[in-house]
């Protein structure tokens, strides 16, 4: 019971202060509290299962913004050649860029694979997705495997499809069921 309390407070205040950054902008620590929310956990549940509902999840301003911060942060952490780019080298240039497209790579990675878990729609994670390829200098291979990772998102015939089929699944189960209802009601009488 009391491990159950303290999940509920912390995902209380979890909620509580994105509420807070959502209000004011601060994408920088609503992406912070994100990446904790995925790493802590009690009972074998992580924070962020407690945190769906947050409307900050649902905008897409937000998935924006921190997909952008989070790439220029890491961007300035690991930049090994800080010197202007024009007074790089071939071999300086070619290296830095080797590096910022790994940390696209990655950063692109975990976002998707953190709007999956909080349920966004998929053609919302796609078309993030392909916004953020048009900025990027990802290899064809690269852009393949995260769009592997993303979602399927399904078009409205292939939609409808799958809903017809799934609608004639649920009627043939009940004439099964009917069927057998029947023949037992025989086999008793």
């Amino acid at each position: 019971a009391v491990v159950s309390t303290q999940s509920t407070g912390l995902a209380a205040n979890f909620a509580t202060i994105l509420h807070i950054c959502e209000q004011e902008d601060d994408i920088e620590s609503a992406k912070v509290l994100m990446v904790l929310a995925f790493t802590y956990q009690w009972e074998g549940r992580f924070v962020y299962q407690e945190l769906m509902t947050l409307p900050i999840w649902s905008s897409m301003r937000f998935w924006n913004a921190a997909f952008l911060h989070a790439v220029h942060t890491e961007r300035k952490l690991r930049s090994s050649n800080n010197e202007c780019f024009s007074r790089q080298t071939p071999e300086q240039r070619a290296e830095s860029a080797e590096v910022h497209k790994n940390i696209f790579f990655g950063q692109m990675s975990s976002f998707i694979t953190n709007m999956t878990a909080f349920e966004l729609p998929a053609r919302e994670i796609s078309e993030f997705r392909e916004k953020m390829f048009v900025m990027s200098e990802l290899e064809e291979e690269q852009k393949d495997m995260l769009r592997q990772l993303s979602p399927a998102v399904l078009d409205e015939e292939t939609a409808f499809s799958l809903s017809d089929k799934l609608e004639n699944l649920r009627e043939r189960g009940r004439s099964f069921l009917l069927s057998m209802s029947r023949s037992l009601s025989s086999e008793t009488d």
